[in-house]
């Protein structure tokens, strides 16, 4: 990072030193400024923008873990990857309409990214509502342009960036077992605690996407949920909260990366591994039926084979497993 200023760098090693002291004659030698100027940084960071910075005589300076999503401490745990393609918002109806709508207006090639500490009117497949409350979630939605105009297989790009945040929420949690229902749900001890959405914008002139829309919610210590999610849903850590915005940052890297790499076939291979479905009896709505019987397979296009009550299998690529593990009435399904 060239040209930094001092405010930056100020804000770089109190962030990457979150909850522990650092002196202003350290920060003043390492930076070759005066204390003032230290003095000066921090104030600013601390009454302009709203850091929560403490200071204390003999002690220094130190910067707690920030209750909100700010741009320039993502931009700082991302290497400086998304400046000037990171728009974060306090409040918003969807970051994945704001990304919608800002490619409908400009033309993109990085992939640039959307984040909220709320969302009003948050969603996932088929519209589903996302309950999005402040800042006890993640909820991002990334554009990934497809400069190459190649032909992208959307379930198996959903399965392999579900698996690429987990590799991530893995880091931070490293005590959970993050599992999959097919075909954007991330769950925990069968309970729902994030969803992917993955939309494509199409070209009419080039025929082929020409890039997709990511959109990612995840539930990180929210305690309340309302009535008709309560029993399906549940956060990942009541307890345990963790520097979000670095966790934001790794996550928009990874989804990033797993753009690159999402047919990598290890990346199916730990799917499946971790599907819930899988051997068991499933509810599948296609949005025009609902499929009743035992999912198969994930088959290596990131479509689902159940086989069906009549004994007859078929693959689905897209639509939603609502219901699993139940039993039929009278029937039963090998």
């Amino acid at each position: 990072m060239k040209n930094k200023s001092t405010q930056e760098k100020v804000l770089l090693e109190i962030s990457t030193n979150l909850d522990t002291w650092v002196s202003g004659d350290y920060l003043a030698k390492k930076f070759q400024v005066s204390r003032e100027t230290i003095w000066k940084a921090i104030n600013n960071l601390k009454n302009k923008r709203d850091y929560p910075i403490v200071s204390r005589k003999k002690r220094g300076y130190m910067l707690h873990t920030a209750p909100y999503l700010e741009a320039d401490l993502i931009n700082i745990y991302s290497h400086k990857q998304l400046t000037d393609n990171l728009h974060v918002f306090k409040e918003v109806t969807s970051t994945q309409d704001l990304a919608k709508q800002f490619s409908s207006k400009h033309c993109i090639t990085r992939p640039t990214v959307f984040v909220a500490d709320k969302q009003t009117n948050g969603y996932g497949r088929r519209g589903r509502s996302f309950y999005s409350p402040p800042t006890t979630g993640l909820y991002l939605s990334i554009i990934l342009p497809n400069q190459q105009q190649t032909v992208i297989q959307p379930g198996l790009l959903t399965t392999g960036i579900a698996v690429s945040i987990t590799h991530v929420l893995e880091k931070f949690y490293p005590n959970k077992e993050f599992q999959f229902k097919w075909v954007n749900d991330i769950y925990l001890n069968y309970h729902k605690v994030g969803g992917i959405i993955t939309e494509s914008i199409f070209d009419l002139e080039l025929g082929a996407a020409s890039a997709f829309i990511v959109g990612v919610g995840i539930n990180l210590t929210t305690v309340k949920f309302p009535k008709e999610l309560a029993i399906k849903a549940q956060a990942i850590d009541n307890d345990n909260s963790v520097n979000r915005n670095q966790l934001i940052a790794e996550i928009i890297q990874a989804i990033i990366n797993g753009f690159l790499d999402y047919t990598n076939p290890q990346l199916l291979a730990e799917y499946r591994k971790k599907s819930i479905v899988l051997g068991k009896v499933v509810s599948l709505n296609t949005g025009s039926e609902v499929i009743q019987g035992v999912a198969q397979k994930i088959e290596d296009n990131g479509g689902i084979t159940i086989k069906r009550i009549d004994g007859t299998f078929q693959t689905f690529t897209s639509g939603e497993v609502i219901k699993t593990g139940f039993k039929y009435k009278g029937d039963h399904i090998g």
